[in-house]
């Protein structure tokens, strides 16, 4: 009898020594810090390496949870307006300039400022300073992106031309090609951004690297000549057929402009270095044998030279909602400095935003796409970015209808600084 209640008394010590032991086993795996990121890395090349990279950081960080969303850029930027408090991820997306400025205006940043000196030292300059305001850090790059002219090597081989320097070279590789009934430039212009880009780099090269900062601060208006003449190059190459019919019409998220350029529709298409990971994973060979990089030309007589770069940055900002933003800000610097995921973007074909990012030997195009970043005369921060959100969105708007042939080059400048005169 003693023995059998022994046994039984053995048994339930047993059983719940079990439990709790089953218990305390459960609590110890379950984090005790969860972290919301979002992002807009659709692309594989460039999505991967981030997941990888989280994942490296949660083993370094025992306890640590980090939850991704992936959001093409359009939607995350109309989404993130709409979510607060708790809904709001921990870690977002950002690209500095005036579209994360709105964000922090709003008190829905974290200042960062104390954690970024852990590293700050260790990314581009340019590209962090993007993300500081009245002497305070919102955010940190983790890729950098800058506007490039891509070219098909074959049809330039093929019709005897070579990279246009000037832009009276670039009319003429144009009309080459026209006359063999090829596009000159690939583009899809339905989310506005793609072509406005042209846009910007007219202007740059016409009226010197600084005019846009030169409007916003008031030194010259929207209305200014360069800005009128750089309309009206744009509607005159569109005249002249150097975009493909509709380009309003053509979405770029759905490859649009890719597209034609892959089938060799189009010689030319102007995009960020994003592109450069997009081909690579899209169509492997098309990179490796006919995609060519070259500068936006100069335009004789203009104020500005080729080497003025159109260009910005991929960041990540951490909320003021954050409830662990000390973990939130270590996640942000691993993710700006971790050189094994600045390795994997430079094998996708992408720049990272560490000074160390490996530059690869095997890949001449990213090499030749980090040089102009390294050789750059002049930086201005993409325009979308840089200009307040309500000018950013009529900037789109009229280069939009620029191409359309709905406002006439003066109409567009007018209607740039009525808005600019509203904000004030």
């Amino acid at each position: 009898m003693k023995k059998t209640m022994m046994i039984a008394l053995l048994l339930m010590v047993a059983v719940t020594f079990g439990l709790y032991a089953g218990g305390a086993a459960e609590t110890a795996a379950k984090p005790t810090t969860t972290l919301e990121l979002w992002h807009i890395q659709v692309n594989e090349t460039a999505k991967r390496p981030i997941e990888n990279a989280v994942r490296r950081f949660e083993a370094a960080n025992p306890g640590v949870k980090v939850n991704i969303s992936v959001i093409e850029a359009n939607p995350y930027k109309t989404k993130l307006k709409t979510v607060t408090g708790n809904d709001f991820p921990d870690v977002f997306h950002s690209w500095g300039g005036s579209w994360l400025e709105s964000f922090v205006d709003a008190g829905m940043v974290a200042d960062i400022t104390e954690a970024s000196k852990a590293w700050k030292d260790q990314v581009s300059e340019s590209a962090f300073a993007l993300n500081v305001y009245d002497g305070k850090v919102y955010g940190s790059p983790y890729m950098n992106s800058s506007t490039i002219m891509y070219y098909n090597k074959d049809l330039f081989k093929k019709y005897n031309l070579t990279p246009p320097k000037t832009y009276s070279e670039l009319v003429q590789v144009a009309e080459t090609f026209k006359k063999n009934g090829i596009i000159p430039f690939a583009l899809a212009n339905q989310a506005k951004w793609p072509g406005a880009q042209h846009f910007v780099l007219l202007s740059m090269r016409l009226g010197g690297p600084d005019i846009f900062k030169r409007a916003i601060d008031g030194e010259v208006k929207f209305t200014d000549e360069v800005f009128v003449k750089a309309g009206e190059m744009l509607q005159d190459m569109v005249k002249k057929g150097y975009f493909p019919e509709g380009v309003n019409g053509i979405d770029y998220n759905t490859g649009g402009s890719r597209v034609m350029f892959y089938a060799e529709q189009a010689a030319m298409i102007v995009q960020t270095s994003n592109m450069l990971s997009i081909v690579k994973t899209e169509n492997p060979a098309f990179y490796q044998n006919k995609l060519g990089v070259m500068l936006y030309p100069s335009i004789e007589g203009g104020k500005g030279k080729a080497t003025d770069l159109l260009a910005g940055e991929n960041a990540f900002s951490v909320s003021a909602y954050a409830e662990n933003k000390d973990i939130a800000a270590k996640l942000v610097g691993f993710l700006s400095t971790d050189l094994q995921l600045m390795e994997e973007y430079a094998k996708g074909g992408a720049i990272g935003a560490s000074k160390f990012a490996p530059v690869p030997a095997d890949d001449p195009l990213l090499r030749d796409a980090m040089a102009q970043i390294a050789n750059a005369t002049f930086i201005q921060n993409f325009i979308d970015q840089t200009l307040a959100p309500e000018l950013a969105n009529m900037h789109k708007d009229t280069v939009q209808a620029l191409f359309g042939g709905t406002m006439t080059a003066v109409q567009a400048a007018q209607t740039m600084q009525k808005t600019a005169d509203g904000l004030k």
